[in-house]
């Protein structure tokens, strides 16, 4: 008897992860408000308890934000090569939250994101800070909404963690998801401005390699010619504005940004969610996580160009492209984490349309609150779950697409979204 007790708990326990029976519209109603109202909370008391500029941990408030608001000074003042060089740029991050402890934040940018930040210190600190953490947290509820206009949808998409992430340090991630959503939803019905918002990534060159594989792989030439003009054209007014000078110091900060930020893990490797961060976490050495990072690298490649090829299904196309080009850098922070907005809505809206596959609906699930719990678990419990829970991600990619293009029904009776 207790031998098939312990088989049925088993049993029931795969089941619960297995079909999610937990995971109804009901409960996707009511999650999402118990997050925000918890997100909520904790930044009130997080600004109660900070003094001035300065959080209760000794960073400034939006921690992420203050050296593209440092550069912007520079920059309007004559200075923008001055951006790269650590100690010009640190001592305007400490004037501009008059704390003198502040830590070093750099900026490793190339030129052309100056020019989207260069307007950030025409108004004080604090004002752009707000200013800009609304700006771009609209552009990414606008490319949400658009994906799904049902309002359960929109709930699920203010309250997913990666936005608290992005709110609380000031980064550029809710810029990432407009850009990149925004040119896969433009791609079938206005391919030039698909290609220009593809061009306008490579602000964060690290997230556009796998782009032009995506454009040759699926035959979509005139997104790529857009796309490449995009890049050219950012890159030359980037340079006519601000000289050779700050290109060739940016070239020259390279160096310093893998071997401190990235290798040595300036950041700290809880923060940075790759698979070069896990090894590093892990204690491997430098090759061998450069060897893990590409391998993982390769096979989400392949993978994508697999799913692109195979299948002409648009949000089976854009989830991989959006899971690819996360599994593919290795220098991806835990505020990148809000690009799994965009696989997740996509996946999501399939499910509903035919059916859920078995562990799908948990995976999601997972994949949903990762961002709140990316970092804590890789710091203090030394687990980075980020990696295999984005390459979960892409395997239920290609699993859709197999029974898809084999024709084979995908709808599960025991998964099907039920209304309880």
């Amino acid at each position: 008897m207790g031998v098939m007790s312990e088989n049925f708990r088993a049993h029931s326990i795969v089941e619960w992860f297995r079909d999610a029976p937990w995971l109804t519209r009901r409960w996707l109603r009511i999650y999402p408000r118990i997050f925000l109202a918890m997100f909520t909370l904790e930044a009130i008391v997080w600004v109660i308890a900070s003094t001035g500029l300065v959080d209760p941990h000794g960073h400034p408030i939006g921690a992420d934000f203050i050296d593209p608001w440092a550069a912007s000074w520079l920059t309007l003042q004559g200075h923008p090569a001055a951006v790269y060089e650590v100690a010009r740029l640190w001592a305007v991050e400490k004037a501009a939250v008059t704390y003198p402890g502040v830590g070093y934040a750099g900026f490793h940018y190339p030129p052309m994101y100056l020019l989207i930040v260069l307007p950030l210190a025409l108004i004080p600190y604090t004002v752009s800070l707000a200013a800009w953490s609304v700006a771009t947290l609209a552009a990414y509820v606008a490319v949400m909404w658009m994906i799904d206009r049902e309002h359960d949808a929109l709930w699920l998409a203010i309250a997913f963690p990666g936005v608290f992430v992005n709110l609380t340090c000031g980064q550029n991630g809710f810029l990432t998801v407009a850009i990149l959503g925004g040119a896969l939803l433009a791609i079938d019905r206005r391919p030039i401005l698909a290609g220009m918002l593809f061009g306008l990534m490579s602000y964060k060159p690290q997230y556009a390699v796998l782009i032009p594989l995506f454009l040759i792989a699926t035959g979509r030439w005139r997104t790529l010619i857009a796309a490449a003009v995009t890049v050219a054209a950012f890159a030359a007014l980037s340079l006519v504005v601000f000289g050779t000078q700050t290109w060739q110091a940016f070239f020259g900060s390279i160096s310093f940004t893998r071997h401190v930020v990235l290798e040595q893990g300036g950041s700290g490797f809880g923060k940075l969610q790759s698979a070069f961060a896990a090894m590093r976490l892990w204690g491997f050495g430098v090759n061998a996580s450069y060897a893990m990072q590409a391998a993982v690298s390769l096979a989400s490649a392949i993978a994508a160009v697999w799913i692109w090829r195979r299948t002409i299904n648009p949000r089976l196309q854009a989830a991989a492209l959006a899971t690819g080009v996360m599994l593919m850098s290795p220098y991806m922070m835990d505020y990148d984490l809000v690009v799994l907005a965009l696989p997740i809505a996509w996946l999501a809206l399939l499910g509903l349309q035919s059916g859920f596959i078995p562990w799908e609906k948990s995976i999601l699930a997972f994949a949903w609150m990762l961002p709140m719990f990316a970092r804590t678990l890789a710091i203090d419990f030394r687990i980075p779950l980020a990696p295999p829970l984005l390459l979960m991600l892409m395997a239920l990619i290609v699993r859709r697409t197999t029974l898809e293009s084999s024709a084979r029904p995908i709808v599960d009776v025991r998964a099907r979204f039920a209304e309880g």
